[in-house]
């Protein structure tokens, strides 16, 4: 799990740097180098996106059992 926390770091301090190049960039006129780090940085909000979802199903299976007993 604390794999996954560094991981979940990393994914949003490289969203941030994807998006700061794009801008700096887009304020130099060299579209082709932003278009790529917004396409980069589009990538990791999905990765980030599929290891939340994959935390939150992690999270749950506990819960559902501890449910399932109580009944």
């Amino acid at each position: 799990m604390g794999f996954k926390l560094v991981l979940n770091v990393l994914y949003t301090m490289g969203v941030a740097l994807c998006f700061i190049v794009a801008y700096k960039m887009f304020t130099e006129k060299n579209y082709l180098i932003m278009a790529g780090a917004m396409i980069v940085g589009v990538v990791v909000i999905f990765m980030k996106l599929r290891l939340l979802k994959q935390v939150k199903e992690t999270q749950q299976a506990p819960q559902n059992k501890k449910g399932k007993g109580t009944k």
